[in-house]
């Protein structure tokens, strides 16, 4: 009897796999970029650095700097959280819009909230990240801090 649920199961994954093939850049963008803030609010710098394809550059309205490698990453983001508004507890996405700037780059302009534990506003964000290709995943190569609208 496990044979029938054997192949009904390999039957689906195939169905999975192809359609994870069909979807496209904007929804794999937006998915690893929720996967991102999730590592963001877990703490999980590691994580967290996973999703970026170094050399980075982030830029603020205090300037700009390139970060090498993963572990310049880390430090970074490390160093963000021990100086993150007080109170700090989640953040969530207000809106996310993922645009195509040419076929192996795109765009995700980023409206963000971030929250204490009481659910209270602490900070109201915009940010744009630059996405690329590499190794077969869509990963961020910029972020760019950009006024709120």
């Amino acid at each position: 009897m496990q044979t029938p649920i054997f192949f009904l199961s390999l039957a689906l994954s195939a169905l999975v796999n192809a359609d994870s093939d069909q979807v496209s850049p904007q929804v794999k963008i937006e998915a690893e970029y929720r996967q991102y803030v999730s590592d963001f609010v877990a703490r999980d710098f590691e994580a967290i650095a996973s999703h970026f394809s170094p050399p980075i550059q982030r830029t603020s309205f205090e300037g700009s700097f390139v970060l090498q490698t993963k572990d310049e990453i880390v430090s970074m983001y490390q160093t963000m959280m021990a100086n993150i508004q007080a109170g700090y507890s989640y953040s969530e996405i207000d809106s996310i819009d993922v645009q195509a700037m040419s076929p192996s780059t795109y765009a995700a302009d980023v409206d963000f909230t971030r929250y204490n534990a009481n659910n209270q506003v602490i900070f109201a964000g915009r940010s744009i990240y630059l996405f690329g290709k590499h190794s077969g995943d869509w990963k961020m190569f910029s972020m760019i801090q950009a006024e709120r609208e």
